[in-house]
């Protein structure tokens, strides 16, 4: 994966991993974080899409429920005026986060130190924008969730972020919100992405399903970490559960500290293992959430087939 550096010796690799929210991913970024020598960045690129629809009138037009969104990062913002304990580490001000600036930041070598990049980010922040991806020697992997799965967990997150109140299958998941359902975005970015970089960039990405990774935690990170080259360790299955240990993750200031102060990734930032499934797969959605789960199915379907398999 990556080429050969001074005296034969490799040169750092990048890993990117491509998500669509509600997916483990993070959880599974906090577990990359405790890996020797990793570098992690937390959602670039999404860090970016959310400075443009906050500049757009239009968002606020198809989606006043933004307007909450915005209020709680401002909240954020004052978080690091009063010295938030996310602050002093590896975290950059939300402003800096343009296209334009994340790819130049991808493009420069791993930090001292370290072994290696790890970039998780969300698959629709990069929507026809992929001239903005960094030209690098890198690896792309994907981890998917049964779009059933994905599709009510995103509704959760959703309530919450909107503070509806009422019955959440009234909750508009289809329409309601700019992270997957609207003229910005093509339908499905995620398996888009996935065709792209498969066509372009890197012939064989990796895939891993969030599935496999709770029921089958050790031999998936193991098979994970072989397929991209980092040597894997039976200590890394567990990790510390504080999430002060993300203030040294490279990414938005404010938009970690709104994740850690509006609760939107507690399970995430306070996990220290991947977790048993405990619930089957749902057979149906409720029908406001029919089209966004819809979008996914097809992509799903192929990229499941092409997975990494437990044994």
């Amino acid at each position: 994966m990556a080429a050969n550096g001074e005296n034969g010796k490799p040169k750092p690799k990048k890993i990117f991993m491509w998500m669509v929210p509600r997916s483990l991913s993070t959880s599974f970024e906090k577990c990359v974080g405790f890996i020797d020598g990793a570098q992690v960045w937390h959602e670039p690129y999404v860090s970016c899409y959310f400075n443009e629809i906050a500049a757009d009138p239009k968002t606020f037009q198809i989606f006043p429920k933004m307007q909450i969104f915005f209020q709680q990062f401002q909240k954020a913002q004052k978080a690091v005026e009063e010295g938030h304990f996310y602050t002093g580490g590896n975290l950059s001000p939300a402003q800096n986060f343009t296209y334009d600036w994340v790819k130049e930041q991808l493009e420069k070598p791993v930090a001292e130190g370290k072994e290696f990049m790890f970039i998780k980010d969300a698959a629709f922040s990069v929507d026809g924008k992929y001239d903005k991806l960094p030209e690098v020697d890198a690896k792309h992997t994907f981890i998917i969730r049964h779009p059933n799965r994905h599709t009510y967990s995103s509704r959760r997150g959703m309530i919450g972020l909107y503070q509806h109140q009422g019955d959440p299958d009234e909750f508009d998941l289809s329409t309601g919100h700019p992270f997957t359902t609207w003229e910005r975005l093509s339908p499905d970015p995620f398996y888009k992405l996935f065709k792209h970089i498969r066509e372009n960039v890197d012939p064989n990405p990796i895939i891993i399903d969030a599935d496999d990774l709770q029921t089958h935690p050790e031999q998936m990170l193991r098979k994970y970490l072989e397929a991209v080259g980092i040597p894997f360790k039976k200590e890394y299955v567990k990790w510390d559960k504080s999430p002060e240990s993300l203030k040294y993750f490279h990414g938005s200031l404010e938009q970690m500290i709104w994740g850690h102060d509006e609760h939107i990734y507690d399970a995430a930032f306070l996990s220290g293992e991947f977790l048993p499934i405990t619930k089957e797969i749902p057979k149906t959605v409720p029908d406001k959430c029919l089209g966004y789960m819809e979008q996914f199915e097809e992509g799903y379907k192929v990229m499941y087939e092409m997975r990494i398999k437990p044994e």
